[in-house]
């Protein structure tokens, strides 16, 4: 495969009861004020018909999510018609309300029961079996860099974890765990699904002064090839044998069909960009200071990409930055600014391949 960088670089770009709730005669809720961290996702999900509040008025936002009500809220939002009817699982009757929306999503293999033939509908999910029942729903198969100290490869959500955590619903928490065993609340589950729906929602999951690029955005860099536009949107097709779905930039060409799709993700360590399933490719490694360096795919040990300059200023049609990271790779150099992401390349001569033209 080749390198991500250098084709970027190429194409001028570095780049209760297991039933829900009847619904609440208001869309706002006594116990979810405005400074309640999810009210956004909860008011967002309440105006899509996804969830809704209690016959009293409120939300009870702090309530542990049973598995029945998680089958509900994700079977609404994948369209199903909810009519309650006989299921697989001996535990779930036609009586139970949510039967409708947990035969449908068990027929499309988006939740599972257990060995006994049980789907335990009033149980409290666990955020591992939140995982897979999302990564299943969103479709989303392709991976994060990230790590979660209590997440092992042994572990039946291992994939499904990593998955949620690369498409930025979750980033678990601030130890580096991600708690698969612990139960999900009704505000959490809100923001779970919000994020999986909705660009806005995952930019509140990543670093405010990170170096990546904002997802609520379009950007359009030009090149000597014409103009590039990158936008993150839900997208699938194909990636050799491999079927992929969810978000991803999808970057357009200066030519008809030229059409390339590239994930992005930034950790603490650093910022990665890869196709679809493949090796990721590291943009920026930090601490962001002059002299850190890293090997890049398919680089020696002695070929590294290195920062060779802060606070950088760099004219560009969109605007001119005083603020920039100069990163040196083989003599192309590649300008990151906070915020923005990548706004400039030129080659080992000093020639122009890309900048920033325009952010809508």
């Amino acid at each position: 495969m080749k390198r991500i960088l250098s084709f970027l670089v190429l194409w001028g770009i570095v780049c209760i009861i297991a039933v829900q709730p009847a619904a609440a005669a208001a869309t706002s809720f006594p116990d979810v004020p405005k400074n309640n961290r999810f009210h956004d996702e909860i008011q967002y999900l309440v105006n899509k018909g996804i969830i809704s509040g209690y016959s009293n008025g409120k939300f009870q936002p702090k309530r542990n999510v049973t598995r029945g009500e998680a089958a509900i809220m994700i079977g609404r939002m994948l369209g199903y018609d909810g009519r309650p009817r006989t299921t697989r699982f001996t535990d779930v009757t036609a009586k139970n309300g949510a039967s409708g929306y947990i035969s449908e999503a068990a027929v499309y293999g988006i939740i599972s029961g257990y060995a006994d033939r049980t789907f335990r509908p009033n149980e409290y999910i666990t955020r591992g079996d939140m995982a897979i029942f999302l990564a299943r729903a969103f479709d989303i198969e392709t991976g994060s860099a990230r790590e979660f100290k209590d997440v092992g490869e042994q572990m039946k959500a291992y994939s499904s974890i990593r998955n949620i955590a690369g498409d930025f619903i979750t980033t678990g928490y601030s130890d580096g765990t991600f708690r698969p065993a612990s139960k999900v609340t009704r505000e959490q589950f809100s923001a779970f699904l919000a994020r999986g729906l909705s660009p806005e929602y995952k930019q509140r999951t990543v670093k405010k002064d990170g170096y990546a690029r904002g997802m609520t955005k379009k950007y359009v860099f030009s090149s000597p090839n014409g103009d590039i536009r990158m936008e993150y949107k839900k997208t699938m097709g194909q990636f050799g044998e491999l079927h992929y779905a969810g978000f991803f930039w999808v970057i357009q060409g200066p030519k008809s069909g030229d059409i390339w799709y590239i994930r992005q993700e930034e950790t603490d360590e650093m910022l990665i960009e890869s196709y679809p399933f493949s090796n990721y490719e590291i943009a920026l490694k930090y601490p962001v200071k002059v002299g850190t360096s890293w090997s890049g795919y398919g680089l020696s040990e002695t070929d590294t990409i290195k920062i060779t300059g802060v606070n950088k200023t760099i004219k560009t049609p969109y605007k001119t930055f005083t603020n920039a990271v100069e990163v040196s790779d083989k003599g192309f150099k590649s300008y990151f600014v906070k915020g923005i992401g990548h706004v400039k390349t030129v080659d080992p001569t000093g020639k122009l391949t890309s900048e920033l033209k325009s952010i809508q």
